[in-house]
């Protein structure tokens, strides 16, 4: 009996720190938009040497932002987003852009901006 209580508190005392080792949660918060002026800079910085058909799709992007024509930007970047093989530093800023050009498209959409309310509609719909 004493030695059954034994084992069981030694495998619980093994357990506990390989069940909490995977339980970091200092980084588990969704990642910080960028400041919508600093997001076509910050494009061109991180696919400067990328694969040119990810490097021609972030230049698109780059345009598209500088014509302020958000939804097509949107878009855009959820498509590179989405592409295969991109480092982490890519995944990292194309995703806080998303958030950015999302927050973008619920302002101009509070504001009346009826593309911008069909982008979102149209975006929550298919997601």
């Amino acid at each position: 009996m004493k030695y059954l209580r034994l084992v069981k508190f030694s495998l619980a005392l093994l357990l506990t720190p390989l069940l909490t080792a995977g339980c970091d949660r200092s980084n588990s918060g969704p990642p910080a938009p960028l400041p919508l002026e600093q997001v076509p800079a910050a494009l061109q910085k991180v696919f400067s040497n990328a694969k040119a058909e990810n490097k021609d799709l972030a230049n698109q992007i780059v345009a598209t932002l500088q014509a302020q024509d958000f939804p097509k930007a949107f878009y855009q970047m959820q498509n590179l987003a989405s592409k295969t093989g991109l480092n982490k530093e890519q995944q990292s800023i194309t995703s806080r852009a998303v958030l950015t050009l999302n927050t973008a498209l619920q302002s101009a959409q509070s504001k009346g901006d009826a593309q911008a309310a069909e982008t979102l509609k149209t975006y929550r719909k298919n997601k």
